[in-house]
């Protein structure tokens, strides 16, 4: 089984998985945020970084950029003893969908959770992106200084 080798990289740069996932999740969002501005700014929206922010966070549908370890510890934490060991946040709610989109592939007959979650991460997006509006004017900013 090919477990997620395009989401669990962990050649030798020296940068953690997880770092590196989250990079792959910020470059998805900024890409997004780009195009929206751009179209915003051409006709003319008032506050259109605003808009452009708002509109991206809750609208466009991206990719679960995590690990398939990680996914798999919190899944199957979900799954089996219905406790997220995520703490309450946006982050929480991503695992606590991923989970629901795993368990109902399962439902359908005999596939198992590692093989389910392997094909959800491969195959679906998530609903929004799991952060803030003060997180993405955080990447954005950082964006425009570098």
């Amino acid at each position: 089984m090919n477990h997620h080798t395009h989401y669990n990289y962990s050649g030798g740069s020296g940068i953690s998985g997880k770092h590196r996932n989250r990079i792959k999740r910020d470059n998805e969002f900024m890409d997004y945020y780009r195009r929206v501005l751009d179209l915003m700014l051409e006709a003319g929206v008032s506050d259109a970084r605003h808009a452009a922010v708002e509109y991206v966070t809750h609208n466009f549908r991206p990719h679960y950029h995590v690990s398939y370890d990680r996914a798999y510890l919190v899944v199957s934490s979900i799954l089996n003893q219905g406790v997220n060991p995520v703490k309450p946040s946006n982050q929480a709610s991503m695992w606590e969908e991923l989970a629901l989109m795993v368990k109902q592939l399962c439902s359908y007959g005999d596939i198992s959770v590692p093989r389910a979650l392997e094909f959800v991460l491969d195959n679906c997006r998530a609903s929004q992106f799991f952060f803030t509006p003060d997180y993405a004017y955080h990447k954005i900013n950082k964006t425009l200084k570098s």
